[in-house]
């Protein structure tokens, strides 16, 4: 089981059993409380049970691919690229500033974030303060808007 909040509309909190990781996606930073300080950039990183996997795109930022208790969430800020979103693979959860992402993505969950407008992305829409998931077999069957505040 873990929980996904906003702490911003471009920083996206995971906690897990054991960690605690800030991911902010147009610092393109992962704040997990390590020794080494924030993590920058693109590259893989196992922090406890969380994988993370930090795509560098083409205008020096980054997506990311998170994965943890079997469910995959990806995380897509401003300036991705449609042709770039087929390197985060399957996802069953996606944060995104962009409502084309979710045609591409086909996600289970749609996490707004930035200043999207998704008033156009045809689901149900529920707004809760932190989305708790307990594991695959939790997921909605269609896709399903969390508007997190």
């Amino acid at each position: 089981m873990f929980e996904i909040e906003l702490k911003n509309p471009n920083e996206m909190v995971i906690k897990a059993k054991d960690r605690v990781v800030n991911i902010n996606v147009a610092q393109c930073t992962v704040e997990a409380g390590l020794a080494v300080g924030p993590l920058v950039g693109a590259g893989e990183f196992e922090i406890g049970e969380i994988i993370i996997n930090a795509i560098a795109l083409k205008n020096n930022k980054v997506m990311y691919r998170i994965d943890i208790d079997g469910i995959k969430i990806g995380l897509a800020g401003e300036g991705v690229q449609t042709e770039e979103l087929d390197e985060l693979g399957p996802i069953d959860i996606l944060g995104a500033t962009d409502h084309k992402m979710v045609g591409i993505i086909e996600p289970k969950i749609l996490i707004p974030m930035g200043n999207m407008d998704f008033a156009e992305v045809k689901a149900s829409v529920n707004v809760e303060k932190k989305l708790k998931i307990k594991n695959e077999n939790s997921l909605p069957a269609t896709l399903t808007i969390y508007k997190l505040d």
